[in-house]
């Protein structure tokens, strides 16, 4: 994997997700989970493949010291612009660096959280995970904690779309690798159900909680069609709410969040 091959998408990507509502929606419930387990207290955190910086924004303004990484120059170049502009650069520190290479990251301290969102991961083979886990354990305290927004084999908005639109052959196309189109630059993408996702980390992490984001919340590509049906939304937010706080609804929804942490 390579910096250019999401290069082409830094410019775009908040226009096209982060600012939308249907991944205002997605990232609400990620936060909203991650205020239930946060303490009151500052943490020392990583975030890899942190994109545009929206989420690091987020943990600095609560507090926290954030390390956040990214293959991507174009991707660390907007998240520094962004800090610049919250002037918290001495809470946030940027850096552009290789998931694959974190081994060779010269870090000030361990880490109490380490954190990745909206399918970042996916773009990992399944060893590749393996050792990533391996390298997580040196990072962290002990008392640290992984939480992961990942992408799983099937999701069930996604699929009634395609149904809808009679394109059956896409019903169960996360089944295999998929090669997709991120700002006009294709990237091999990876889907693992949270079990399997989970067997990648099971040597070294305990799972704490795994929950459905994207279960009725419909994925950021329908944005155009749901965008000014504001009630309709609101039905979809509530209905995920309720129903997507299990393993079963993750294993269907357009991502799921997992949190581990490190075995004693």
């Amino acid at each position: 994997m390579t910096s250019a091959l999401f290069d082409s998408a830094a410019q775009n990507y908040d226009n096209t997700f982060t600012n939308t509502e249907i991944g205002k929606l997605q990232r609400a419930r990620v936060w909203n989970y991650l205020n239930s387990i946060l303490p009151n207290n500052s943490l020392n955190i990583l975030e890899l493949n942190c994109g545009t910086g929206e989420d690091a924004i987020w943990f600095a303004q609560k507090g926290h010291k954030v390390w956040a990484t990214d293959i991507s120059k174009k991707m660390i170049d907007v998240a520094r612009l962004k800090v610049e502009q919250f002037s918290l650069s001495d809470k946030i520190t940027v850096e552009q660096l290789d998931i694959n290479e974190i081994n060779k990251a010269n870090f000030l301290n361990r880490f109490d959280l380490v954190f990745s969102n909206f399918g970042g991961l996916n773009c990992l083979t399944g060893n590749e995970l393996i050792v990533l886990s391996q390298r997580l354990k040196n990072l962290l305290t002990s008392t640290g904690r992984f939480v992961a927004v990942a992408m799983p084999d099937f999701c069930l908005t996604e699929s009634l779309y395609f149904l809808s639109k009679f394109k059956f052959k896409k019903i169960f196309r996360r089944k295999k690798m998929q090669t997709v189109n991120v700002g006009n630059a294709f990237v091999k993408t990876y889907y693992y159900n949270p079990n399997r996702f989970w067997g990648f980390f099971k040597n070294e992490f305990n799972i704490n909680k795994v929950l459905g984001v994207g279960l009725t919340i419909p994925p950021s590509y329908l944005n155009n069609f749901f965008e000014k049906k504001l009630n309709t939304q609101q039905l979809l937010n509530g209905t995920e709410n309720f129903l997507g706080n299990n393993l079963f609804s993750a294993s269907i929804s357009d991502h799921y969040l997992i949190d581990l942490s490190i075995k004693k």
